[in-house]
């Protein structure tokens, strides 16, 4: 499933002190990261690394357990990746061409044959090397 955390959540790291972490910051940090299949949009990217689209083949349960919440009064809610996320949905999902599509897929893949990047497994991080406010290196 492909949901984004609430907008009142980003404001409020914001308002505690994590400075460029309100809703109006990630926002566009979100939108670069997707290709959405619904096209870009005020609150959706087209061409990132991230693919994002709807399911296609829903099970034929889920489509009556979303009549049946709609009948009880929760309304339906077309995006719950919009600012408004109440409601009920058929959810987005990070797939393409009928695979998932994993952060490996998104960023890893197409840089692993940087000059500049080691992935090593079974490492342990001890910290970073930074040179001023840019990490130079892990320790």
């Amino acid at each position: 499933m492909y949901v984004r955390g609430r907008p009142l959540d980003y404001d409020g790291w914001a308002e505690s002190g994590c400075v460029g972490w309100g809703y109006a910051d990630v926002l566009p940090i979100f939108r670069r990261a997707e290709d959405n299949q619904r096209g870009a949009s005020d609150v959706h990217g087209a061409g990132g690394p991230v693919a994002v689209s709807d399911l296609r083949s829903p099970m034929p349960l889920t489509k009556r357990f979303l009549k049946a919440a709609q009948a009880a009064g929760i309304p339906f809610n077309p995006d719950i990746n919009s600012p408004e996320q109440d409601g009920v949905t058929m959810s987005q999902v990070t797939i393409r061409d009928g695979r998932r599509c994993s952060a490996a897929d998104a960023y890893l893949r197409p840089a692993r044959r940087r000059s500049n990047l080691d992935v090593r497994t079974g490492a342990h991080a001890l910290g970073l090397e930074l040179e001023g406010n840019r990490v130079k290196g892990v320790r």
